[in-house]
């Protein structure tokens, strides 16, 4: 307790303070410690104009592991100075990634309910990944675009597809057989 004390008291002689939490979430796979950290005015505003009715809401430093598979997502490198903040909006749990200048890069949730898909991925689903099960479906948002990011398996066979919400493969990876593979479409600029 005292250390946290200290270190809150060393973040805030030149910076403005906005908000702070301290935090520990369990999930089933994962658990993530939120530490106590100072927000920037203007990325708190910036955060607040994009998500308004946002709930719960839990900043933190960025750190690994995260949810998004960031070399799929295609999302710039962050570190340590870059923000991430967890929240509930629009009936799911957000995280979002902000840089150390209050600058939004992406947006991710998970969707477990799967028919909520766009019809487009359920075909390209249906007819490129035949006999794969979909494990986990997450919608990625950044400035450029919306895309979900799903989780397929068949036996000990796993593929992971980024698919644009028209239903066109923007990149793959798979581990088929112990063979892993990255593919990204010749078309994408991602």
């Amino acid at each position: 307790m005292a250390g946290a004390m200290i270190l809150f008291v060393a973040c805030g002689e030149n910076s403005t303070k906005t908000e702070s939490t301290t935090d520990t979430t369990v999930t089933p796979s994962t658990t993530t410690t939120y530490t106590t950290v100072e927000i920037p005015a203007t990325t708190k505003a910036t955060f607040e104009t994009k998500y308004p009715a946002a709930t719960n809401v839990q900043w933190s430093r960025y750190s690994e592991p995260v949810p998004v598979e960031w070399d799929l997502a295609g999302w710039p490198t962050l570190d340590t100075s870059d923000y991430v903040v967890v929240f509930d909006y629009d009936g799911y749990d957000y995280y979002a990634w902000y840089d150390d200048n209050g600058e939004w890069i992406g947006a991710t949730y998970t969707i477990t309910d799967h028919s909520q898909l766009p019809a487009a991925i359920n075909n390209a689903i249906k007819s490129q990944f035949a006999g794969y099960t979909i494990v986990e479906v997450d919608k990625e948002m950044d400035k450029s675009r919306s895309a979900y990011e799903v989780e397929l398996h068949k036996g000990n066979d796993k593929i992971k597809v980024l698919f644009a919400e028209n239903g066109s493969v923007i990149k793959k990876k798979s581990r088929i057989d112990d063979i892993k593979t990255k593919e990204k479409a010749k078309d994408s600029a991602a």
